[in-house]
């Protein structure tokens, strides 16, 4: 596991598969003046259902703030930064963008260290990403992060690719139970179908919300896993596979954020997805 200059390759695909952090410590795209001015005074919802200022480019709509008047210069401010990091990520990942699904941005404006969140919604401890309303049925969760602080870093912590975490946890935090819910797949599907406000995931995104929760937990794997720690600097930028990759922010305020959602076919190699690995140890498909 390692940080990966971009100046350095120019096989990002392969970086990023392979489970490193793709890095651009210039930055790699400019964030206008005018973004940054109207997020840094912005004043964010400190409790723990808005973990961040969070921007939706489908609905064109912001949330997380203490003030919805604020909304008017905030929400101008982050459609324009969501442009910019997609305009970046194409020029970078043209193979990927032919087929992802743009999702939120978000602006992290509150101080990680020693943040008081519930424990399964830590940053601070390790996990791997997946999303309670937005099931990715196999693909892939890619983020671009900014670190916009002008004077401090981005703490970050990581360890073992997925390929390895899942081979050693997967099947204790019970795999084989979420590979089995095919029934329970087909009634879920029948209500979404009806109109029945029931989010329709497959056995792969029930299991990975599960997971994220279960390392959260488990204090074994949070002590004893192996560590790799990085500062990231003012005005660098980094790129990974948050699904791919356990992470966690052990300290920082003031980052951007784009994510996307990429196709698991317009992977080199797909066989490297979360879910291509979960598959193999299972037995059986288990994103449809």
């Amino acid at each position: 596991m390692k940080l990966q200059n971009a100046r350095e390759t120019v096989e990002f695909r392969t970086v990023l598969e392979r489970g490193d952090i793709l890095y651009f410590p210039d930055g790699g795209f400019e964030i206008p003046a005018g973004v940054r001015t109207a997020l840094m005074g912005a004043a964010q919802d400190g409790r723990s259902f808005h973990k961040n200022i969070a921007y939706k480019p489908n609905l064109d709509r912001v949330s997380g703030l203490v003030d919805r008047h604020e909304s008017e210069t905030v929400r101008p401010a982050m459609r324009e930064y969501s442009h910019c990091a997609l305009r970046f990520l194409k020029s970078i990942l043209p193979v990927y963008a032919r087929a992802w699904k743009v999702d939120y941005a978000s602006f992290r404006s509150i101080e990680e260290r020693g943040r008081e969140l519930p424990g399964t919604k830590r940053n601070d401890l390790l996990h791997v990403d997946a999303f309670p309303t937005r099931p990715v049925f196999g693909d892939l969760i890619l983020r671009c992060f900014t670190n916009v602080n002008p004077e401090q870093p981005r703490e970050w912590m990581t360890s073992d690719p997925f390929d390895v975490l899942a081979a050693k946890e997967a099947g204790n935090a019970g795999l084989a139970r979420f590979a089995d819910r095919q029934f329970r797949r087909v009634v879920t599907k029948s209500l979404a179908r009806v109109g029945l406000p029931i989010v329709d995931r497959s056995p792969y995104d029930a299991f990975m919300l599960h997971f994220h929760d279960w390392l959260k937990g488990n204090r074994e794997y949070q002590e004893k896993c192996p560590k790799y720690f990085f500062d990231i600097p003012p005005g660098a930028t980094w790129l990974v596979f948050t699904d791919m990759v356990p992470h966690a922010v052990l300290g920082g305020r003031l980052a951007f954020e784009q994510t996307v959602i990429v196709s698991r076919d317009s992977l080199e190699d797909p066989g490297r997805a979360p879910s291509a690995i979960l598959e193999k140890i299972a037995g059986r498909v288990l994103t449809v």
